[in-house]
């Protein structure tokens, strides 16, 4: 075979390896480059064997070019991919965190392959059957890699060091603390194999009520949320900032049949109800309870930087007949004081979620302790953080805690609500669950593994 074929056909096996290897990228998670280097830390470099695929592809083109360049058509083929082939370099370079960018490169560089290949048959006077069984072939592939079912598939993920996250100018690192993420995407019909082969697969029919891009945006607001309230949390138990307050109620989406819907608008902050002060959602639903369905209710809400007097009628809530709604969703409008700036790491396959924010909380809280708060212990954990200070339910317990028994974790931290799940996926790890983030405080100060005196400090 030639060498140019060779080249070719290399990059395609190569784009199939890597594809399984992507998709099982959670194997190696227990492996560390150093006590602070995770797994996560690492596949933000392997990312560049990418560019490897490309430049076979401009190599293999090049050569076969040396042997009919007096081609025309031979000349357009071979610089054809070689621009797609840069293209899909220099998207990666560029903006390797974002693989969505270069994946039409990518394939437009594999068809231009195809079609010098599929020519270079058609010269031999052949049927160019090679080629065609190597399309099929691949399409077929990528239908069973990447056609998306109607399930979701949630599966093992990975551990990240929560100190190279997080950390502020003001910050000192002390203890060993881990957060947990977990794959949560469209099923593919591969993935029913590999949950023959790998533990912890589980499958859901899909019901997000939105696009997949609308999700991913969800969730990486849920994650900028959870970076906010975590940092906002821990500068409160360290006497740095008031923590998080609501100066109102947020309408984040009017429903069709709302009757209120030519009154009040997307965006409001509702801040009195019939006179009444409203700061949280909670407070709204008191208020709520002595108004009758179908009454008009004043309304004194924030638009535009402003304050604005509606009166919005209401209707029979379908949750309760007695009681009356506006038909609307709504969220606190949180304020986060944040009087220290937090850097982040923008790690590849974190895309968003709100689970690590009791752990960035517990992270600040021990960077800015002198001696830390973890007493030697290696802990784990996830959950939401809530202005308040308890920790909130999250999904996956059960791959999470896999993937924590995984590592050398002494303890794993849950939410209280998912205690049962998290023991499913690890019988044998120590799971604690906690309420709050003094939950977690305490329990690290009457379970030490290093006494204060043997305790670094700065």
């Amino acid at each position: 075979m030639a060498l140019w074929k060779k080249l070719y056909y290399s990059a395609m096996v190569l784009t199939l390896v890597l594809v399984v290897l992507g998709e099982l990228i959670w194997l190696p998670d227990p492996l560390r480059l150093s006590a602070t280097i995770y797994w996560i830390d690492m596949i933000d470099e392997l990312i560049y064997v990418l560019i490897l695929i490309p430049l076979l592809w401009m190599a293999g083109s090049l050569i076969h070019l040396r042997s009919y360049r007096q081609q025309l058509g031979m000349w357009v083929r071979a610089a054809s991919i070689i621009v797609a082939g840069l293209a899909c370099v220099i998207i990666l370079l560029t903006v390797p965190k974002k693989l969505e960018y270069s994946a039409g490169a990518f394939i437009l560089t594999w068809l231009l392959v195809l079609v010098d290949l599929f020519v270079n048959e058609l010269q031999g006077r052949k049927l160019p059957i090679k080629t065609i069984s190597l399309f099929a072939a691949t399409i077929g592939l990528m239908l069973v890699m990447f056609w998306p079912t109607k399930y979701l598939v949630t599966y093992p993920g990975l551990t990240l060091n929560m100190n190279r996250y997080a950390h502020t100018s003001e910050s000192n690192v002390h203890g060993d603390i881990s957060g947990v993420l977990v794959f949560e995407r469209p099923a593919f019909p591969i993935d029913w194999v590999y949950a023959k082969l790998f533990a912890k697969y589980s499958f859901e029919v899909e019901n997000l009520g939105m696009t997949l891009g609308e999700y991913n945006q969800e969730v990486r607001l849920m994650k900028a949320d959870a970076n906010a309230a975590g940092s906002a949390v821990a500068f409160q138990k360290v006497g740095k900032g008031k923590g998080i307050s609501s100066d109102g109620v947020r309408i984040t989406a009017i429903l069709k049949d709302s009757p209120a819907s030519g009154q009040i608008q997307l965006g409001d902050v509702i801040q009195q109800v019939n006179g009444q002060a409203v700061t949280t959602v909670q407070e709204l639903t008191e208020r709520m309870k002595s108004v009758k369905p179908n009454d008009q209710v004043a309304l004194m809400v924030m638009r535009g930087g402003k304050q604005v007097s509606v009166q919005a009628k209401t209707r029979t809530n379908p949750d309760d007949p007695s009681r009356a709604a506006f038909g609307i969703q709504v969220e606190n409008e949180v304020q986060y004081d944040l009087p220290i700036l937090v850097s982040y790491h923008d790690y590849l396959l974190h895309e968003g979620g709100p689970s690590h924010g009791a752990m960035l909380a517990l992270t600040l809280i021990d960077q800015l302790t002198p001696c830390g708060v973890t007493y030697g212990n290696h802990v784990a954990g996830t959950g939401t953080m809530e202005p308040d200070g308890s920790i909130g339910p999250v999904g996956g317990l059960e791959q999470k805690a896999y993937t924590i028994s995984r590592t050398n974790a002494d303890v794993f931290f849950v939410p209280a609500a998912n205690e049962s799940e998290a023991k499913k996926g690890a019988p044998s790890l120590q799971i604690v669950p906690v309420h709050t983030l003094d939950d977690i405080l305490n329990w690290l100060k009457d379970h030490p593994k290093q006494t204060a005196g043997q305790l670094s400090c700065p």
